[in-house]
């Protein structure tokens, strides 16, 4: 079984892009990690047409209040203001990987959309951010000792093709 993560990272992308877990694009996390025996293929090809749909476009939301996340709450993140796009997408996310076959799918009923502070940046209260892509993240790729790679990345209501 292999795990993944869908994001809406702060700035693009690209398929084939590594990170270690110290290195993560700054992102807001739209559907938690799941596991799936399913080809990655199946997952790109249902997100991407998610992320292709006509009424989707780019999300503006402001950056609110700081809070610490995590089973000993010692993650600093900053929430995001989400105005129902983010719900609506992620709700949309989770239907479709459904759709999919995706069986583990265990959505948190008390989902915050946040940004997690990093070494490399943050964002700051009052802060507008514009989340114009999506991304599929596999986690702990077997090849390698990086911890993600991205394998789709698709920008709202762009072309449907599907990452490597």
């Amino acid at each position: 079984m292999a795990r993944y993560v869908v994001v809406l990272p702060l700035t693009p992308l690209a398929v084939g892009d590594e990170f270690t877990v110290a290195q993560w694009p700054l992102h807001v996390t739209l559907v938690e990690p799941f596991s799936t025996e399913l080809d990655a293929d199946v997952l790109c090809e249902a997100l991407a047409a998610l992320a292709s749909g006509p009424d989707e476009r780019p999300i503006s939301v402001a950056v609110g209040d700081d809070a610490m996340f995590g089973p000993r709450r010692d993650i600093l993140v900053s929430l995001v203001r989400d105005g129902g796009e983010i719900a609506a997408l992620r709700s949309g996310a989770i239907a479709r990987l459904r759709d999919a076959g995706v069986g583990e799918l265990r959505p948190r009923a008390d989902f915050r959309p946040h940004v997690t502070a990093k070494r490399h940046g943050r964002v700051r209260r009052g802060d507008r951010i514009e989340l114009g892509t999506l991304a599929l993240v596999r986690l702990r790729p077997p090849e390698t000792s990086h911890h993600g790679r991205i394998l789709g990345s698709w920008p709202f209501g762009g072309p449907t093709a599907v990452g490597d």
